[in-house]
């Protein structure tokens, strides 16, 4: 453990917030046709939102940041998707929460400002004190406020009346990033650039916890079903934190992935997003699988629960929100093999939860082979472990 640092800088802002009532865009775009069910992505328009973080509102409705179109997006469970200009030209909205109030709060990077948005769609603004900072996540506090990581070296907090306090951390460059309640009343976030994850009491003490692995790069964070708090990490690890400082890390099964997201769900599990194209969940106990999404290259971003046992998820390039039933999941998928090595085609069997059956033609040819013919054809959905044939050439 590094020190215990005790600093706070309090301002109560002077409510120059910018009030702003944009008219909505409403449209319900059509999902895209998906084989593997579990999965129902509704595009968001226009074609570049590149939408990023996403949170369950009060409301009963799905919220969202799109960094490029400058936006905070709105999608119904039934996948109706709404749109809300933010005042301030290219602000970057990045973390979005619900707040106590019933309001949702998001983050202005570019701005140096905190927004609030109501479920109609009223809009204000709130500047930051000190200039030069870039709030990044945020999240509600047990103690009836909003907490945020400024970047590069602060924690943020402001109440629902729009008064913000700045607790600078110890360390410079820590670069904090994810942010979320613990279960003991304090505030956990994770510091990308300083490998470490921290502690805040509602008085603005904080402790720092380093983490073992190198390089770790600690991302987001969130509070698990099992009383303790669970970040990813760039290591293609997921972390454990006990609230009192005690860390584990659990290996993503695939090595060429790194996790980004990641919200406590259902089935009494954590699930995240990867950088290899898919979604994973790890259990309390440290049992991780992870399931391929059906389109490639979409770069899945934030996640959160949704309503009915649902799971909700940015795609980034793919500018789509995404909906997941967790309980269609455990199913075989065929991917798609073709020109693909051996060994890669068995990695990603493996990764849909398919079994290997006769591979045609190993050993007979020289130079390197790869799957030319295979049965069944790719996207076929079928029971978790049917064998998929192929045969090399």
């Amino acid at each position: 453990m590094v020190g215990v640092f005790a600093m706070c800088v309090c301002v109560a802002v002077a409510l120059t917030a910018v009030q702003g009532a944009i008219g909505a865009r409403v449209r319900t775009p059509k999902p895209r046709a998906h084989a593997r069910k579990a999965f129902a992505a509704f595009p968001i328009p226009p074609s570049n939102g590149k939408p990023d973080a996403i949170t369950a509102g009060r409301d009963g409705n799905l919220w969202f940041t799109e960094g490029a179109a400058n936006e905070i997006g709105r999608i119904t469970p039934s996948g109706r998707i709404s749109q809300f200009r933010i005042p301030t030209a290219n602000s970057t909205p990045f973390g979005i929460v619900a707040g106590p109030d019933g309001n949702l709060w998001f983050t202005e990077y570019s701005a140096n400002k905190i927004g609030r948005i109501t479920p109609n769609g009223a809009i204000r603004e709130y500047p930051i004190p000190s200039a030069n900072g870039g709030p990044n996540q945020i999240t509600a506090g047990p103690d009836g406020n909003l907490w945020f990581t400024d970047d590069p070296n602060g924690i943020g907090r402001i109440t629902p009346s729009g008064t913000i306090s700045e607790f600078p951390l110890p360390m410079p460059k820590s670069g904090p990033v994810g942010i979320a309640p613990g279960p003991d009343g304090n505030v956990w976030f994770a510091e990308i650039s300083g490998h470490r994850i921290g502690r805040i009491t509602p008085s603005g003490t904080i402790t720092e916890f380093p983490i073992a692995t190198p390089e770790s790069f600690p991302n987001t964070i969130t509070r698990g079903p099992d009383g303790n708090l669970w970040f990813t990490m760039g290591a293609n690890k997921i972390g454990r934190i006990t609230p009192s400082g005690a860390i584990n890390s659990f290996a993503a099964p695939t090595s060429e992935g790194s996790p980004l997201g990641i919200t406590a769900g259902p089935q009494g599990a954590l699930w995240f997003t990867d950088t290899n194209n898919s979604i994973g969940r790890i259990t309390p106990s440290g049992k991780v699988s992870q399931f391929p999404l059906p389109t490639e290259e979409v770069s899945p971003q934030a996640i959160t629960a949704g309503p009915r046992g649902t799971l909700w998820l940015t795609e980034l390039y793919g500018n789509a929100i995404v909906r997941v039933e967790p309980r269609l999941l455990e199913g075989c998928v065929v991917p798609t093999l073709l020109g693909k090595a051996l060994a890669r085609a068995k990695q990603l069997l493996r990764r849909a939860h398919c079994g290997l059956g006769i591979v045609g033609n190993p050993y007979k040819l020289k130079g390197k082979l790869v799957v030319v013919v295979q049965r069944p054809a790719p996207k076929t959905v079928l029971p978790a472990g049917t064998k998929v044939s192929m045969r090399l050439g």
